[in-house]
């Protein structure tokens, strides 16, 4: 038995998609990015009356979420939406693991926890105290064998903190051809 339907209701010349739940008590309404579509949960047995009555009244609200979407695309043109992160993250966290798993005793450590965040300056980081590692979920947009060379040099890092020449003659003796995956993620090279 399903636990939720999907239908598609129209206010106010809108088609709104609406999600019933049957574990859900409140009804939710957001604004989706990028294009500003609205979305609504709301409980199992709630009427399609009383949702268009409750979009209706938050016609504001939902105008403003709008504006807000309209001006964070301006300022960041083509920045991932939410659904993109998380499908992202989906697919990094599917398959950082099972490199882990491959290089980490090819290299000789012992990683710690792996987390996956979209950051702005940085394809990964690794704590060398604790060793936990953290890896861009952005990286789902390129090439795989650039997630594999993430992976590797932030696995470096537990033997070496520093890129110094140490670091980067062990990048050399694991993954030799690491300068030419770096240059891919730095050319902004996309599959």
């Amino acid at each position: 038995m399903s636990h939720s339907t999907q239908a598609v209701l129209e206010v106010a010349g809108e088609h709104i998609r609406v999600t019933r739940r049957r574990n859900q008590r409140r009804m939710y309404i957001r604004a989706k990015a990028p294009d500003g579509r609205i979305e609504v949960s709301a409980p199992w047995r709630m009427g399609d009356a009383e949702i268009k009555r409750f979009v209706s009244a938050h016609i504001g609200w939902i105008e403003q979420q709008r504006l807000q979407l309209a001006e964070r695309e301006r300022l960041n043109p083509g920045a991932p939406t939410p659904e993109e992160i998380a499908e992202w993250r989906a697919v990094v966290a599917a398959f950082t693991p099972v490199l882990v798993e491959r290089w980490a005793p090819i290299m000789g450590v012992k990683p710690g926890k792996l987390a996956y965040r979209s950051m702005v300056s940085r394809w990964g980081s690794c704590n060398v105290k604790t060793g936990r590692i953290c890896i861009n979920v952005q990286l789902a947009a390129h090439p795989p064998e650039c997630l594999e060379y993430v992976v590797v040099h932030e696995l470096c890092h537990l033997l070496e903190a520093s890129h110094g020449p140490r670091f980067k003659a062990l990048m050399d003796t694991f993954l030799p051809d690491w300068r030419e995956r770096e240059a891919k993620l730095r050319g902004g090279i996309r599959r």
